[in-house]
């Protein structure tokens, strides 16, 4: 049995503290942090270990939904630098916490629409004019600041686009209305994976979602791309966020009945706001992310 230093308990608060609270870069939900430091040499008091394990309680309750199995340290006991003692079963659901830390468990967040909160209402854009060659609109989202930037994507927050044609005559209607169909609703969120979110964006347009059309239309496309008003956000200082919505239609239906290659129908694109929330254990404070300042959506434009 081998004694238990302050720094072993101080990192792994420190890792549960770095999600949970202010954090920097991908790390950092915002929240309030119950446990401290210790020093060398002090006895670890049960309220010290109690205000560990809530930080770790709420972490996971965000992202899962469930109160994990954390030992409960009860006056008294000896705590062993052994499996089964609080400190490694802390440092276990520390490092859990940390390698999930975008997830966010249903009943952890409110999905909001057009009309639902004053920066969302009028934000879905449709047409019902014709096309053939291609449909685009730009949805510019902006934060206040880049540190509520961070934290609305680190705690799992997201930009959700769907796009959809209903209505059409047409063959390449037809084609246009399965492929948006089969591709659903798309998020945007915070990931650090190459070109699939908010750390990897610069200031120039990546494609986070593509999909194409099936034969014989499979040169339509369907594609959603996304910036930054910052070169590299690996570091998360960004705080404008541009998502291009593009269908590109490059299959010519030869000798098609009226209305010909046209793609006709309503074309509407709608966007979701998922925002964390939920409440902090145990003071039953609430857990507050601050949304998006603005949003704003081009027409759709066609050719």
């Amino acid at each position: 049995m081998a004694d238990i230093l302050a720094s072993d308990v101080n990192a792994i608060r420190q890792k549960i503290a770095d999600t949970l609270g202010t954090g920097s870069g991908s790390y950092g939900y915002g929240q309030t942090i119950y446990s401290s430091s210790v020093s060398s040499g002090q006895r670890i008091e049960k309220s010290q270990w109690d205000a560990i394990r809530y930080d770790i309680v709420n972490v996971f309750i965000h992202q899962t939904g469930n109160t994990p199995s954390v030992v409960n340290v009860v006056s008294g006991d000896v705590i062993r630098d052994d499996p089964g003692y609080a400190l490694h079963n802390y440092n276990y659901y520390a490092d859990i916490g940390q390698n999930n830390r975008f997830d966010v468990a249903t009943g952890q967040f409110s999905l909001l629409g057009d009309g639902d909160v004053p920066r969302l209402t009028g934000i879905d854009k449709s047409t019902s004019s014709t096309w053939s060659n291609s449909a685009e609109a730009t949805l510019t989202v902006t934060f206040s600041t880049s540190e509520e930037a961070r934290h609305f994507f680190n705690a799992g927050g997201k930009i959700r686009i769907e796009t959809n044609l209903t209505g059409g005559s047409s063959s390449q209607a037809g084609a246009w209305t399965n492929l948006l169909n089969t591709a659903g609703d798309q998020d945007f969120k915070g990931d650090i994976v190459v070109d699939n979110g908010f750390y990897t964006l610069t200031n120039t347009y990546k494609t986070y979602y593509s999909r194409a059309a099936s034969t014989p239309y499979s040169s339509n496309t369907y594609q959603l791309k996304a910036k930054c008003n910052v070169a590299d956000n690996s570091a998360g200082t960004a705080t404008t966020i541009d998502i291009k919505v593009e269908l590109t239609d490059a299959y010519v239906d030869p000798g098609a009945p009226a209305p010909g290659d046209l793609v006709d129908g309503t074309l509407a694109i709608t966007v979701q706001e998922l925002l964390p929330g939920g409440v902090l254990q145990p003071t039953g404070d609430p857990f507050t992310i601050t949304p998006p300042a603005s949003y704003s959506m081009s027409a759709i434009s066609l050719s």
